[in-house]
């Protein structure tokens, strides 16, 4: 893979993020995140003005741009992809579009199972399968994707939790939700369900610049900007309230 600077952002949740992989030096120069209740439109922009000068960058310095494009909060996932459009279109700088729940399962350290989740609403949740090709070694290019992302009530994940019937490393923003559920069902969540450290649970875009690092190796044509598109996994629907 060519020597990248990779910048990417997470706006899928509660938590903004935006970081800057060095892929040369398979270095992260710089991230920050904030679990925030004010508008990612007033937080994002600003936060990246800020790592790129102290990493030493200007936008003209970024290879490639990555961007969590869902699952996740619908207001936050447009305005994660229409910041990163918005950069990238001025020079026209390649664009990668990238799971939520995979950059969230590769932050964690190898393991046979894990299941990354975020919960959608009563007892839905977005949820996705991962596990490592070769066990107990953590490089996010053994990171092996069981089922695409899907939408799933608890009830159909402890069916798959009980056929597994193995640890999982539990990850995601609905770690701690989805474990409740499959307790209320009768299960002992806590001898088979492991949650991740709180510390690497929620959306990163650490876990965003390396899943797109990672994609940028096995594809040799790189998409645009505009080839952007969210993955809600849900119909949304938006009505305006009479005053």
């Amino acid at each position: 893979m060519n020597a990248l600077r990779i910048l990417g952002l997470d706006t899928s949740g509660k938590v903004a993020s935006a970081a800057v992989l060095d892929t040369e030096q398979n270095l992260l120069l710089a991230e920050r995140s904030l679990y925030t209740t004010r508008g990612h439109s007033q937080i994002m922009m600003p936060t990246v003005q800020e790592i790129l000068k102290d990493c030493g960058m200007e936008s003209k310095d970024v290879d490639c741009y990555a961007v969590a494009v869902g699952p996740g909060s619908y207001t936050g996932l447009r305005i994660g992809i229409a910041a990163v459009q918005g950069m990238a279109m001025v020079s026209d700088t390649p664009c990668i579009g990238v799971s939520t729940l995979e950059a969230m399962a590769a932050r964690i350290f190898g393991a046979k199972h894990i299941l990354a989740v975020m919960h959608a609403r009563s007892d839905l949740f977005y949820a996705a399968w991962f596990s490592y090709e070769i066990y107990m070694e953590y490089d996010p290019k053994y990171l092996d994707r069981a089922i695409p992302d899907e939408l799933q009530t608890a009830a159909q994940i402890a069916e798959v939790i009980d056929k597994i019937h193995d640890r999982i490393i539990v990850t995601g923003d609905g770690t701690e939700e989805l474990i409740r559920q499959y307790e209320a069902m009768g299960h002992e969540g806590q001898t088979i369900l492991r949650p991740a450290p709180p510390f690497l649970r929620l959306q990163s875009a650490a876990g965003v610049c390396y899943q797109a690092a990672q994609y940028i190796e096995t594809h040799p044509q790189l998409p645009s900007a505009a080839d952007l598109t969210a993955s809600y996994l849900q119909a949304v629907n938006i009505t305006r309230k009479d005053k």
